[in-house]
Formats: C-alpha cells, structure tokens, sequence
C-alpha cells in the first residue's frame, strides 16, 4: 500500500510540475491540438472526430477550440473530398512555426531538467510513463 501512496504523492507532483512548465511558456494556442492536428497530416488531413478522440474530449468543446486556432490563423478548414459535409483541419504556416517554437522551449527545460540523468534511466522512465498512460487509458475506458 505504500508504493501505491508514494506513486499517487508522485503523479500529483508531476502533475505540478507540467502545470508549472505551462504557466513558464505561454502560448498563444493549446499545443496538444497543434500537436495532435500535425501527428495526422502525414496520412492526410485531421477530422475533429479524430481530435476529440486523440484528446478524449466532447466534440463541442474541440469545435470551440478548433475555431480560436482558425480564428488565430493557425489552423485551416479543408472541405473533406469524401464528404462535402465534413472538414479536415490542416496547420498553417504560422501554426508550424508555433508548435515549433513552443516544443523547443519545453524541449529544452525537460532537458535540463535531466541533464543528470543516464540514457537508460530516460529509456527507463520513458517506457514506464508509456506504460502507465496506456494503462490508465484502458482502465478508464472500461
């Protein structure tokens, strides 16, 4: 029972600490969405259905946010071929450069962040947070 309090007192710190990089690297827009948007554009463009499911989020609440990134110029609207009913969402430039900027900062805190660390305990640490999170998702998708 004490390693599962310990694991709690750990998630909840790092939970802090991800609210503590965030509020140290404003952005203009939420980077999980850039980021989701961009992880499908290799096989074509993003459908909002699929963002609401990458974030396990109600739709509604994707749609308000996708219209602020439209709206900032950092996402677009593509009719869907397939359906002319449907859009796609794809990146502009400028939502590129965003994402790209912001990823870096994180990129380099994290990486100060464990400046003392070998490769195999980032390896280590990385596949346990794998692990966890999909472990997690599945539990609660019971």
């Amino acid at each position: 029972m004490n390693e599962r309090r310990g694991l709690m007192d750990a998630f909840h710190d790092l939970l802090k600490a991800v609210r503590l990089l965030k509020q140290q690297q404003p952005t203009i827009a939420p980077l999980g969405m850039l980021a989701a948007i961009r992880r499908h554009e290799p096989a074509g463009n993003c459908h909002m259905k699929e963002l609401a499911a990458d974030h396990a989020l109600d739709p509604s609440t994707v749609s308000r946010a996708v219209a602020g990134l439209v709206r900032d110029g950092l996402v677009i609207r593509i009719a869907d071929p397939a359906d002319g009913r449907a859009s796609t969402l794809r990146l502009t430039d400028r939502g590129n450069t965003v994402l790209d900027e912001v990823r870096g900062r994180y990129e380099q805190q994290i990486t100060a962040a464990l400046r003392d660390w070998t490769p195999e305990e980032i390896t280590t640490l990385t596949t346990s947070l794998n692990r966890f999170a999909n472990d997690l998702i599945l539990e609660a998708s019971r």
